[in-house]
């Protein structure tokens, strides 16, 4: 076995990189962002740009494809490229990154849209002919490839990394694993996976070739879940109607796992269908589908069932949109059995895709909805009268309700919706004027205790404290101090104060704050001092900023920590915090 030279590794990475330029250029900024975050003082920034980076990958590849495919000239690729990349440029700008969970589901949403493009681009209608299903295989091969080598290369540095630091007392900081972990993850993976891309994708057009191992794999493993889920969920059918009772909701998972699994089992071996040897293949694709139909409509039922009483949110809207892409799709090859395989990834990347932004989008739809619930909930209790009958007529239920409602709507700073439902003015003067960070529980509590109605807070209950400092529209003086971070609760946070190095590190035993120079603590801030004095069972409290400081003098170092929120659960009495966020003041002097 003749394995290949250094000189043609190189020359087939060359060729590589002039094939697919755009791609590794963001595979590099990706990588470059991701690194730099480790341990910036900015972390959140380089974050957000490696992850709208990381989109241009599926979308600089399938913008590439589509070109070879159509045979543009290298100015009008180029120029189409450049467009792809400013429209990154604006997602970075707008998305305000995956802190908040419908802004995760947006990132995901499009990034699976983009990935499914990846599969058809090259197969626009009028664009590509034959070979889908043989472009897509080679595809997947070459993703398992790319994933082994980049596994099997990480473990290998690591352990010589090791080796260095262990034997030879070369110091190897612990940032260097992640940094090489993301820069194969997004450089070398993606390097390794162009190179598995088929470069003259009309040979794909007369090609036989069919890998026995995906057969068997599809045969012996794919087709027995499907079948054991198909009969999971036709004695559940049964039992429904036999019953009368509702689909529970867990079906959704039992769905999604025999959607997933069966269609993949029919795409694999969908090349095989017209061999009268495989008449397992026909069997099993005919009822696939039929057995999907049912499936689908229950899982609508249940998903239907919970949107009723608790409207829509960007989950619940993605789940009932899927399952009716899910129930489409099983009709379609129930009808028709010679229909192309390449309607499933186009038609599920643009349901994603379209649904992404504008008045179609998730958000959208959710805000719609729970508007009109919070409305009607209102509406329901007379809390929009000016006599508002008070928090005493309002049941343990609906005080739920309308403040999830209304905490849905100021988590998506949805200010106008929010007017028009108050009669143009928000109650208790409440003006939401920064999108990205809306105090939405104190908000909530202000607005319900204008209108006479209590606010519970999503994670309530019996231990539940929140502690927050109130808002106030003055500025609050800070002197004697010469920097300030803002610090939240996390093992450990790295920052710079002027020529200094320091590491703030929360310990969740002691529940305090440490701030550490050179590695020496230089200065503790005792976080029990704020909850033990302020905190009462079952409180969701606002105080001044001043009773929300703690201070702190060590050596050579004073410091004030002016806490912003404080929350937690008691513990056999004690109170013990999960999370806090405040800002450290700090004043360094030289040692």
């Amino acid at each position: 076995m003749r394995f290949p030279s250094v000189a043609a590794l190189t020359l087939r990475a060359r060729d590589i990189l002039f094939r697919f330029p755009w791609v590794l250029a963001m595979s590099v900024v990706a990588a470059t962002a991701a690194m730099i975050s480790v341990d910036s003082k900015e972390s959140d920034r380089w974050i957000r740009l490696s992850m709208a980076a990381a989109l241009g990958l599926p979308l600089a590849t399938s913008l590439s494809l589509l070109a070879e495919r159509v045979r543009w000239p290298a100015w009008k690729s180029s120029i189409v490229q450049v467009l792809g990349i400013l429209l990154l440029f604006w997602f970075y700008h707008e998305w305000p990154g995956p802190d908040h969970r419908q802004d995760a589901i947006r990132y995901f949403q499009l990034s699976i849209g983009l990935h499914l493009a990846v599969a058809f681009s090259a197969y626009l209608p009028g664009v590509g002919r034959g070979g889908f299903w043989q472009y897509n295989r080679l595809l997947f091969e070459a993703f398992l490839r790319a994933v082994l080598f980049t596994v099997v290369l990480y473990v290998g540095l690591v352990i010589a990394l090791a080796a260095l630091d262990k034997l030879f007392g070369v110091h190897v900081p612990s940032e260097t694993y992640a940094r090489l972990w993301i820069l194969l993850g997004f450089v070398a993976n993606t390097w390794i996976f162009l190179g598995g891309v088929p470069a003259d994708l009309d040979t794909l057009d007369d090609l036989s070739d069919y890998p026995r191992g995906l057969k068997v794999f599809t045969q012996f493993i794919l087709t027995p879940l499907v079948a054991v889920y198909l009969v999971i969920l036709t004695a559940y059918l049964v039992k429904v109607v036999a019953t009368g009772s509702w689909p529970n909701g867990w079906i959704g998972y039992l769905v999604s796992s025999v959607a997933v699994t069966g269609i993949l089992g029919f795409l694999l071996v969908h090349p095989l269908r017209l061999n009268d040897r495989e008449g397992w293949i026909r069997t099993y694709s005919r009822w696939l589908f039929i057995g999907l139909i049912p499936a689908a409509v229950m899982f609508l039922l249940a998903l239907g069932k919970r949107v009723a009483p608790y409207g829509l949110t960007e989950l619940r809207f993605l789940g009932l949109l899927l399952g009716a892409w899910l129930l489409g799709i099983a009709i379609l090859f129930t009808v028709r059995r010679d229909l192309g395989i390449r309607i499933i990834p186009t038609t599920l990347a643009a349901v994603l895709l379209v649904t992404l932004y504008g008045p179609m989008s998730a958000t959208s739809f959710s805000l719609r909805s729970q508007g009109d619930r919070l409305r009607g909930l209102l509406t329901a209790n007379h809390l929009l009268e000016k006599s508002g009958t008070g928090e005493s007529t309002v049941s343990d239920g609906d005080r739920q309700e309308i403040s999830a409602a209304l905490r849905f709507l100021l988590e998506r700073h949805d200010a106008d919706r929010l007017a028009s439902i108050f009669g143009g003015h928000i109650p208790g003067g409440v003006v939401l004027v920064d999108s990205s960070r809306v105090a939405v529980d104190s908000t909530a509590r202000k607005i319900l205790a204008a209108l006479g109605a209590e606010y519970v807070p999503q994670y309530g209950g019996s231990n539940y404290f929140s502690l927050n400092a109130r808002a106030d529209s003055n500025a609050t003086m800070i002197t004697g101090f010469d920097y300030s971070k803002v610090l939240e609760k996390r093992d450990t946070t790295i920052f710079f104060a002027g020529p200094d190095t320091l590491t703030a590190v929360y310990d969740s035993a002691t529940t305090t704050v440490r701030i550490l120079r050179n590695g020496s603590t230089r200065l503790v801030f005792p976080l029990e001092r704020v909850v033990d004095s302020l905190v009462r069972r079952d409180s969701y409290q606002e105080f001044s900023a001043t009773q929300m400081r703690v201070s702190a003098q060590g050596d050579g170092a004073r410091g004030l920590l002016a806490m912003a929120s404080v929350s937690g659960v008691f513990v056999a009495g004690r109170p013990r915090i999960n999370s806090w966020q405040g800002t450290v003041y700090l004043t360094m002097t030289r040692d």
